[in-house]
């Protein structure tokens, strides 16, 4: 008689767990609550519900699976200030885990870790003090989760000290565990992993596990923080106390091993930006035993597609046609048209030269109004375009020359809003176009 093949694989399942090994969802980087792309008013919403959708897929796959536990690798949040909807969607999907039998842990990330600061102590020495509780404590109060709170040492004043680490330990069917986190401050420095210390209890279990949040050599940044720390490979290698160092921050998923180490990194579970326009988003599933892994599958969830265009200004204005002849805002809208549909994000990125003259024959309100319509969000990048400017020679002067002047949106806005405030007639309006110059000026960050 043939076998039902879901039948044997969840027989495969049990025999595996049966015999030492510890299953588990690694996922990172849910960002809830973002809205760092800029949508419009009207689609940030329902981008939220996609962040909180792939977050509810990562939990019904641990649950559906029957893994042993749930680690959340930092940034589940975007902010340290969750509003109300997206603190109770992950207090349901936590109390979910918790009637599952799943044990959860997450660590902070640099979005969702409130702002530490330094305050002295009797006798001169220095306390870390936190300007307000991590979104997640309150889930760790009513034992929901175990959360790793950030260490002492994480504190950009103690990168010449030792970072103490305090493992968690439990059983799992006869396996012993041991988990610890280490995360990284913005405005930190160095390499926290050279100045980690752990407990000696971390030697008598048969799987070492670390959660890291933090920046690792070799893969490209995806925070806008202040941030110079750096986990190297050369100290992945020089460690011995961890086996599994599973990872958050970088928004790619990525599984290598480095010296005797074995480094998940869970990537995503949502386009955060435009930085990884190749991987698909979604989180880990993964079955570890103390010999080494057993199987580690990324399982991609329903995400937004990402598509970026490039266009250069040649193609725009190419040397053998008349300006006046050129409709460049109809050539890039052409060129958008196959790209665009409800579910993508496109980014355009415009490269190379032109004048002032051309540039102001974009037209790019019409640009954004269509992507507006078209598409779920459309992203300008200016960032590689430079302006030409003639230089009139001088008679006799062979060395008369030409120019490239980088064009930056900001710069450009800041030179007309001080044009316009220094021309207004009065003080009351001068100060109203400067609010209005400083609001414009951080929404420039998001688009």
């Amino acid at each position: 008689m043939e076998q039902n093949p879901a039948l044997m694989q969840s027989n495969n399942d049990q025999q595996e767990q049966a015999s030492g090994v510890v299953t588990l969802v690694l996922t990172a980087d849910n960002h809830l609550g973002s809205a760092a792309l800029g949508q419009y008013p009207r689609k940030r919403e329902q981008y939220k519900q996609r962040l909180r959708r792939a977050f509810q897929q990562a939990a019904d796959f641990a649950i559906g699976q029957g893994v042993d536990l749930f680690v959340q690798a930092g940034d589940l949040f975007d902010t340290t200030n969750p509003d109300e909807q997206d603190r109770s969607f992950v207090a349901e999907r936590l109390a979910q885990l918790r009637q599952a039998g799943i044990r959860a842990f997450a660590i902070g990330g640099l979005h969702d870790t409130p702002v530490e600061a330094l305050s002295a102590r009797d006798g001169g020495e220095a306390a870390l003090v936190s300007s307000a509780p991590a979104p997640q404590i309150s889930y760790a109060r009513l034992g929901a989760l175990h959360y790793f709170e950030p260490s002492l040492g994480a504190s950009k004043a103690y990168t010449s000290g030792q970072v103490p680490l305090e493992p968690v330990i439990f059983d799992v069917r006869g396996t012993l565990i041991g988990m610890c986190g280490l995360g990284v401050l913005a405005g930190q420095e160095g390499d926290p992993l050279e100045r980690m210390h752990v407990h000696d209890d971390i030697e008598r279990v048969a799987i070492p596990i670390l959660v890291l949040h933090a920046p690792i050599e070799g893969f490209a940044a995806t925070s806008l923080f202040d941030l110079h720390a750096q986990v190297t490979r050369a100290s992945i290698v020089e460690q011995s106390t961890f086996r599994y160092i599973l990872a958050g921050y970088h928004h790619a998923y990525r599984h290598l091993s480095i010296g005797e180490c074995d480094v998940i990194i869970a990537g995503a579970t949502q386009h955060i930006d435009f930085s990884d326009p190749d991987d698909d988003p979604g989180f880990v599933f993964l079955g570890l035993a103390a010999g080494g892994v057993r199987w580690c599958k990324h399982i991609a969830v329903d995400a937004l597609q990402l598509h970026r265009l490039v266009v250069q200004t040649t193609e725009l204005w190419p040397q053998d046609i008349e300006v006046s002849h050129v409709d460049c805002t109809s050539s890039i809208l052409e060129r958008l048209r196959p790209l665009c549909s409800d579910d993508a994000m496109v980014q355009l990125r415009l490269e190379g030269e032109l004048t002032r003259s051309q540039y102001h024959q974009l037209d790019l309100n019409q640009i954004r109004q269509y992507g507006e319509e078209h598409c779920f969000a459309l992203a300008l990048d200016e960032s590689a375009l430079s302006f030409l400017t003639g230089q009139v020679p001088i008679a006799g002067d062979e060395s008369a020359s030409r120019r490239d002047e980088r064009l930056s949106p900001r710069e450009e806005l800041i030179a007309l809003a001080d044009e316009w405030i220094a021309a207004a007639p009065d003080e009351q309006e001068q100060k109203a176009l400067q609010a209005t110059k400083e609001e414009l000026l951080a929404a420039l960050r998001y688009i």
